[in-house]
């Protein structure tokens, strides 16, 4: 079914989230509006960039759909907590480091490595994902980052290439848009679109997230979204 979006504008109007004169045209105060209503709180700088970037890019990686840009939106939205961390928080208990990586952290190790983010990323990525092993610092440099949290040399490589934008060299100095630029190309390339279609939402949120963490927050938003998209 087609989106109505100047049903969707007037909704959105009505929850505090401004997006102009409801025209039917989903332009980047719209999308704007939409990102702020999935994070529950008005837009800041990084929800507008994305509601821009939704306007010029959406209908090239074939997010048109309702469910496809509930899904999509919400994802990112759970991953970045609401569009504000959208690099790794590496903090952990010398007991969640030996329970998550166990082949990464002896008991001594783990111990030594609390409070300290550089060392626990590089253990934790390193020698794997095209990372070198610890001591290098490739784990901690490739880390978890963008709306997706990619992770890994290889990865950042991949996607950069997919976005003609350098992730490795750098990755701090990628531009903003490198964010959901890289979510968009997961989404068509991992083949998360096609899970949408089918309505098979723990299989998106498997492909994204490798299980089923965040399934309950996702699928929250997802609907609240989708109240919106679809009246």
């Amino acid at each position: 079914m087609p989106i109505d979006w100047q049903a969707a504008q007037v909704l959105l109007t009505a929850q505090g989230y401004a997006c102009g004169t409801p025209d039917g045209v989903a332009g980047p105060k719209t999308f704007t509006a939409l990102y702020a209503f999935a994070a529950s709180r008005q837009a800041d700088d990084m929800i507008r960039l994305r509601g821009k970037v939704a306007a010029e890019h959406f209908a090239a990686y074939g997010m048109t759909t309702a469910p496809r840009i509930a899904e999509f939106i919400a994802q990112c939205c759970n991953e970045t907590g609401g569009f504000r961390r959208f690099v790794e928080n590496m903090s952990y208990s010398a007991q969640a480091l030996v329970a998550l990586w166990p082949s990464h952290f002896t008991k001594a190790q783990a111990l030594a490595a609390v409070g300290n983010p550089v060392e626990i990323a590089s253990r934790a990525y390193g020698g794997r994902m095209g990372n070198d092993p610890w001591p290098s610092h490739d784990g901690y440099t490739y880390r978890g980052r963008y709306d997706l949290q990619l992770t890994g040399k290889v990865n950042y490589k991949h996607y950069g290439d997919l976005i003609g934008i350098d992730l490795v060299t750098n990755p701090d100095a990628a531009p903003p848009e490198a964010g959901p630029l890289i979510a968009l190309e997961f989404f068509r390339q991992g083949k998360v679109n096609a899970a949408v279609d089918r309505g098979d939402f723990v299989e998106a949120r498997r492909i994204t997230n490798g299980g089923r963490i965040g399934l309950e927050n996702v699928a929250k938003i997802r609907n609240r979204l989708r109240g919106i998209l679809l009246g």
